[in-house]
């Protein structure tokens, strides 16, 4: 499902907002750029600006030394990071295998045991629902869209996922929909006894002080790990910080080091998606045409004028979280709408490319 379309659709009914002000916290500190670094930041600023941005912040290792509230909003206001929580689920999967309840390449069956007299589903692994290839069916309607209303359809949308066929054999087909992560999410519910994002708060969120406003749930209180938090530039970009300090934060390893190095691979058919990051990974047309980023084109990088190590956590209305550890950057850029917004057009302003 294509962010254009997700917004239009978003436009049809009332909403859940989670809109509780988080003030800054104090974490980071602030400075001031060399005038050149400055102009690059402001450039990007106001290209993010006139695309309907809400708000900017650039980290260089722990400094904030950028900051931008654009068109009237409020730094302290939470934004609604749509697909851009789906970033979380890798945390998640790395919390669970330190602790010993997970494995990448463990069958889904072993815990879902349903899916026991089931050939096709028997052969999804964990790391296929991470990089969005298990071959299960999408229902964008009844996983995504209900998701994000008063008003839901659907009681209990991780065993909803869980039920739905499968369309293509495990591991062989990308497809970026709504229902690989409610069944990676039923998995951690079994395994941990407590719902995915109390844990993930135990494990990873409570120890970086990250703080959201709220986070869409179904009737049967299950998070939704695809869509669902709310935050602000701020409390996103401490979770920037870890993911690019290889699970450190402030002189504790709150993840162990190198396991974030598993999310940044892709799978052969997108190279370009690890485990719920975008990489920058060089694509064939067919493959960039399964890219929900505007402006991509076959035959060279997602990013082309970005670092070659850059990663992405993307969400509708153009939200964005990039990470490059080779330049210690976090850059945090929400939004309210989606106005022809093209990241390389950003990040050429940003990179001075």
């Amino acid at each position: 499902m294509h962010a254009s379309l997700l917004l239009t659709l978003l436009a049809c009914g009332p909403r859940i907002l989670f809109d509780a002000a988080i003030p800054d916290d104090g974490t980071f500190a602030r400075a001031t750029p060399d005038a050149a670094t400055l102009a690059r930041f402001e450039a990007a600023a106001a290209y993010s600006e006139a695309h309907a941005g809400r708000g900017m912040m650039i980290l260089q290792g722990d400094v904030v030394m950028f900051e931008d509230e654009q068109n009237n909003h409020l730094a302290e206001t939470p934004t609604e990071l749509f697909s851009g929580t789906k970033s979380f689920s890798c945390a998640i999967a790395l919390a669970a295998i330190e602790d010993g309840l997970l494995d990448l390449d463990e069958l889904a069956v072993d815990t879902l045991d349903e899916w026991a007299d089931d050939t096709e589903k028997s052969a999804i692994r964990v790391t296929d629902l991470l990089h969005f290839t298990s071959g299960l069916k999408e229902d964008f309607f009844a996983l995504t869209l209900d998701g994000m209303y008063e008003e839901q359809r659907i009681e209990d949308k991780y065993a909803f996922a869980v039920a739905q066929p499968m369309v293509t054999p495990a591991g062989e087909t990308f497809e970026y929909n709504g229902t690989h992560l409610p069944v990676f999410g039923e998995i951690i519910t079994r395994k941990t006894g407590e719902d995915p994002l109390s844990y993930l708060e135990a494990r990873v969120l409570d120890p970086i002080t990250f703080r959201h406003a709220g986070w869409n749930h179904d009737p049967s209180g299950n998070p939704m790990l695809a869509f669902g938090a709310w935050t602000t530039t701020n409390e996103w970009a401490k979770y920037g910080v870890l993911v690019r300090d290889d699970g450190a934060w402030q002189g504790t390893q709150v993840l162990p080091a190198g396991q974030f190095d598993t999310c940044f691979v892709g799978s052969e058919s997108m190279p370009a998606y690890g485990l719920a990051f975008w990489l920058n990974e060089e694509l064939t047309a067919a493959q960039a045409e399964e890219v929900p980023v505007g402006g991509i084109v076959g035959g060279q990088r997602v990013f082309p004028s970005a670092p070659a190590d850059l990663v992405v956590a993307a969400g509708a209305n153009d939200n964005r979280l990039y990470i490059s550890r080779s330049l210690g950057l976090v850059v945090v850029r929400v939004s309210d709408r989606d106005i022809l917004w093209r990241d390389d057009a950003f990040l050429a302003l940003l990179f001075g490319d």
